[in-house]
């Protein structure tokens, strides 16, 4: 063996060392901080009553979902199935898709010692990353799902049958995981099925890009069929509110500026994928970037989010991916990628030197502003209840998980006081329905109430999204507890005994389909439009 091959060879083992290293620290990094988001637990209680044989629903009796994300939900049924203790298993699931994500962002696209390191810092300084590496939610699975979809785009040029039908069952999964998540793989699969095929003809295509959908049509038609919607009932919660589009658009922007002044990292790394895309040129990232960029306005549109950064993880995770393989193209001029890379670790330094210095300001922005933003850092604020290492040391020292502390469930006991076991109440966590199970719960926030979820929302001066309560319409209380439709307006009576026949009825009842498509094709709509005249009728009188 030649000098050369053995420096060769001791740079590759030192560099594997490297990257052996980086992926245990990162994994240490994320358990560390693992936690449990509250909106996570409306998809455990699905997970947890399909075990237990209650059906895949969010209250017992009532086939509503409350998940937006169900194969992530499923996922977590089966593990659930397998280690009855959801809070460990959940977390475990939440830790091997995110560790695995990024071993192979780091086996797979870093190619020297100095990106692997570059890459890490990158990872671990964002907040609003390596919060949602854990916390429950699906973006774990959506960091998996978006580096194998864009390890076998950037590593091939033209696609055969075989990789045609991978490409597009990703798609499908991605999907399933989260619908919207979609808008960002949409046009780099659409450039692959129009122009990237290789001895495969379009109507071939066609066919092949139907058959790889299967899997979230089949869901779309069980969703239907299963629950009387194609989406999942906290889609109608957080859109169908009739809050004017611009009001909506100003909390988009107000996210995005919070989320940059609290978070830069995850913001700037998108940006700066973008800014290289338009310079290189180069129609594989052009599509990717599109994707990114699409879903960018999207979150604008749909007002941003309440939790910190959240939405913006995956598109700062697929953009980190985007720019390894940007420095390491050889079809780019040598000394312009150096040139590159170079710019981008200067970014990401002063970007990390803001975030580490910039705590006084930022604090400010979530905690102190006069308008009150309504978006929250959600590790910080639930960690001293829902996180591994307060759970650990408290099940150490008392015996028992201190989860159970994170909000106050005196509704929940007065009505166990009374002997009654179903109830509305003003807000019910998710967290407390979970270890409520016995209990049919449901809040003026109607995440799990699919007649509650279809009325329009209040409108304050400070909502926030995801968390627009509804009017508890008269005589709706006490059908949630006594049973029946004791509901006073006579449009709202119509309607509810329709939600009653779709989520409670017979499955295969014949008037139980049809209402299925009448209320899908806007059959019943107008008996809304006559409720809130009727409140419009009543605020004037006011």
């Amino acid at each position: 063996m030649s000098f050369r091959e053995k420096i060769s060879d001791y740079f590759a083992i030192e560099e594997n060392r490297i990257k052996f290293i980086s992926i245990v620290v990162f994994t240490a990094v994320i358990v560390l901080l693992a936690w449990q988001s509250d909106d996570a637990y409306h998809a455990y209680i699905m997970a947890k009553n399909l075990v237990d044989g209650n059906g895949f629903v969010y209250n017992v009796g009532e086939r509503a979902s409350a998940s937006s994300c169900p194969l992530f939900t499923l996922i977590v049924a089966f593990g659930y199935l397998i280690i009855r203790n959801m809070f460990l298993v959940s977390l475990l699931i939440c830790v091997i898709f995110s560790t695995t994500a990024y071993s192979i962002v780091v086996n797979t696209f870093c190619h020297t010692v100095k990106q692997v390191i570059i890459t890490f810092i990158v990872f671990v300084s964002s907040v609003s990353f390596i919060s949602y590496t854990t916390s429950g939610l699906e973006n774990c699975l959506l960091f998996l799902l978006a580096v194998l979809f864009l390890k076998l785009l950037l590593n091939n040029e033209v696609y055969d049958r075989k990789k045609l039908f991978i490409m597009g069952i990703l798609i499908s999964l991605i999907a399933m995981t989260r619908m919207d998540a979609v808008l960002m793989f949409v046009p780099a699969i659409l450039y692959i099925y129009l122009f990237k095929r290789e001895r495969v003809s379009f109507p071939k295509a066609v066919l092949i890009g139907f058959l790889s959908l299967l899997p979230f049509i089949l869901w779309e038609v069980f969703s239907v069929f299963y629950y009387g919607f194609p989406f999942p009932n906290t889609a109608y919660v957080k859109l169908g509110t009739d809050i004017p589009l611009p009001e909506y658009l100003y909390r988009g922007f107000q996210y995005l500026f919070i989320t940059t002044i609290c978070d830069l990292p995850v913001i700037m790394v998108p940006c700066f994928a973008l800014i290289l895309i338009i310079a290189v040129k180069d129609i594989r990232y052009i599509s990717v970037g599109a994707g990114i960029l699409l879903y960018f306005v999207y979150i604008i549109y749909i007002g941003g989010d309440f939790m910190l950064g959240r939405h913006f993880t995956v598109m700062f995770f697929m953009s980190v991916i985007l720019l390894l393989d940007i420095f390491d193209n050889r079809s780019i001029n040598e000394i312009k990628r150096k040139k590159y890379e170079k710019i981008y670790m200067i970014a990401v330094f002063l970007t990390v030197l803001f975030s580490c210095t910039t705590h006084v300001i930022t604090d400010q922005f979530l905690y102190g502003n006069r308008y009150g933003s309504n978006i929250a850092d959600e590790r910080a604020g639930y960690f001293k209840y829902t996180s591994l290492f307060n759970n650990a040391v408290s099940y150490v020292k008392t015996g028992e998980m201190c989860i159970r502390d994170a909000w106050n469930e005196e509704g929940i006991d007065d009505y166990r006081s009374k002997g009654i076991t179903s109830g509305l109440l003003r807000s019910i966590p998710g967290i407390s329905v979970y270890y409520n199970a016995d209990m049919y719960l449901s809040d003026l926030y109607a995440l799990g109430d699919p007649f509650l979820s279809k009325l329009p929302a209040v409108r304050e001066d400070n909502w926030r999204i995801g968390h627009m309560w509804r009017e508890e319409p008269e005589g709706y209380g006490e059908s949630i507890i006594y049973g029946g439709n004791r509901l006073e307006n006579e449009s709202l009576k119509q309607y509810y005994d329709v939600i009653l026949l779709i989520t409670r009825g017979d499955l295969f009842d014949k008037d139980r389909i049809k209402a299925v498509i009448d209320i899908n094709t806007g059959k019943y709509d107008h008996l809304i439009e006559e409720y809130k005249e009727t409140l419009d009728e009543n605020n004037r009188q006011k």
